[in-house]
């Protein structure tokens, strides 16, 4: 292999691995390490960085293997920043081996660190159940013989993972646990994972449709996925209302200022609901100012959770 051939493998799979999808992963890990930091638990930036490789492994590993399950897919599609896979199986065949080989060896590379993990620092089996889980719902999304996105159970294995797996793996690292207090605050996270699948599904529509994925915005349209978007926004912003309402999770977190953060995907969720369009650029567009809502307010929301009072 000459020099450029070598230099062009190396692009394309750095393109395979879709690096910008890691920054709302690491935001959720991080958001959830805060979660716990502001329930009293100290941050240790050996633990945090220990299990976050678990974490980074195994999300990983889900872009190689999306890309690899969802091939015949992507080749009837035009790939966006967002959407559509990356194109380079599509292009390339003949690297549809190694990305398979890739992804399995990162999601058992993740299974392995995260048994280093739990015997390093002596935690509960429950840990590793948890780890081992959260990258097999990863898996799973497009892999058979469960294939979640094909099943009409994307949107639902989306939200437990931005609702539980990603900020759970950030706080249980932290806390050592689960608890009654990160569960709280999973639920609005929750309602952010349903906005951003049904974000990214919608360029897609039409070649989901030939497919065979059944999602929901193959089942009902564009339209009403935005106003579920909304929805989803609304009852979000509602729970955190609730939360700093009822003091249920005491005063120490600013839960009012997180409540007024939460209007940017709010805002943002609502103008796209007013402007839902067939053209493709313009759907594109869309779902670029969805994601950049929802990383401006988990960035948001992790410097409201580290200042505590």
């Amino acid at each position: 292999m000459s020099r450029g051939e070598g230099q062009s493998r190396i692009r394309k799979v750095l393109k395979l691995a879709r690096l910008h999808f890691l920054l709302s992963g690491i935001l959720l890990y991080t958001v959830g390490s805060l979660i716990a930091w502001a329930n009293g638990f100290s941050i240790s930036w050996d633990k945090f960085l220990f299990g976050y490789l678990i974490f980074f492994l195994a999300h990983l590993s889900l872009h190689f293997s999306n890309d690899y399950f969802d091939r015949e897919s992507d080749a009837k599609s035009k790939p966006t920043a967002l959407s559509g896979g990356t194109g380079v199986l599509v292009s390339n065949p003949e690297m549809a081996p190694f990305a398979l080989h890739m992804a399995l060896s990162l999601l058992l590379a993740s299974g392995a660190v995260a048994v280093a993990f739990t015997l390093y620092y002596d935690y509960s089996p429950a840990f590793l159940v948890f780890a081992i889980l959260g990258a097999l719902l990863g898996w799973f999304y497009t892999a058979p013989p469960l294939k979640f996105a094909y099943r009409g159970l994307g949107e639902l294995s989306t939200m437990i993972a931005v609702g539980l797996v990603m900020p759970g793996m950030g706080y249980f690292v932290i806390s050592g646990s689960i608890d009654a207090w990160f569960l709280v605050l999973s639920l609005p996270l929750f309602c952010y994972g349903l906005f951003f699948i049904l974000t990214v599904e919608m360029p897609d529509m039409e070649v989901d449709a030939m497919t065979g994925k059944r999602g929901y915005v193959v089942r009902f349209g564009r339209r009403r996925s935005a106003l579920t978007s909304l929805a989803a926004c609304i009852t979000a912003s509602l729970l955190f209302v609730l939360i700093y309402a009822t003091g249920v999770l005491g005063e120490d977190v600013n839960f009012g200022l997180i409540a007024l953060f939460s209007l940017v995907p709010l805002g943002v969720a609502g103008l796209t609901a007013l402007k839902v369009s067939d053209d493709k650029e313009k759907v594109v567009s869309q779902v670029k100012l969805n994601f950049a809502s929802l990383v401006v307010f988990l960035l948001l929301m992790s410097l409201v959770l580290l200042y505590v009072s």
